[in-house]
């Protein structure tokens, strides 16, 4: 099972790549070092929703947007239910912390919505 950081790093490369933006480039836009995006990038180094965030600003694109995770292994055509327990999967074995940030994360994405 892949971790909540490297799925999280995957998803900035792909969108990194997508952008045709270099990580020196990502990083003058975030305002963060071009050796701490290739970290997150590589699940190496854990990043905290602040510094996410200007990520996600970075790439001019909404949060609902970028956890679009379906796109990095998790097939478009799971039913909702498949879905549910593939991520409940993920969450059951990954470390308190990054459980927290999970729901941090969905928070932040029902505020979206009220």
């Amino acid at each position: 099972m892949a971790s909540l950081a490297k799925l999280v790093g995957e998803r900035i490369r792909q969108l990194r790549k997508e952008q045709k933006l270099s990580q020196e480039e990502l990083g003058e836009l975030a305002q963060l070092q071009s050796s701490y995006i290739g970290g997150v990038e590589r699940g190496e180094r854990n990043v905290s929703l602040e510094t996410l965030e200007k990520i996600i600003q970075a790439f001019n694109i909404s949060f609902f947007e970028f956890f679009r995770f379906g796109e990095i292994g998790l097939s478009d055509k799971l039913s909702k239910e498949e879905l549910i327990e593939v991520f409940s999967d993920k969450l059951y074995n990954s470390d308190f912390s990054d459980v927290m940030k999970i729901f941090e994360i969905y928070k932040i994405l029902q505020r979206g919505k009220e």
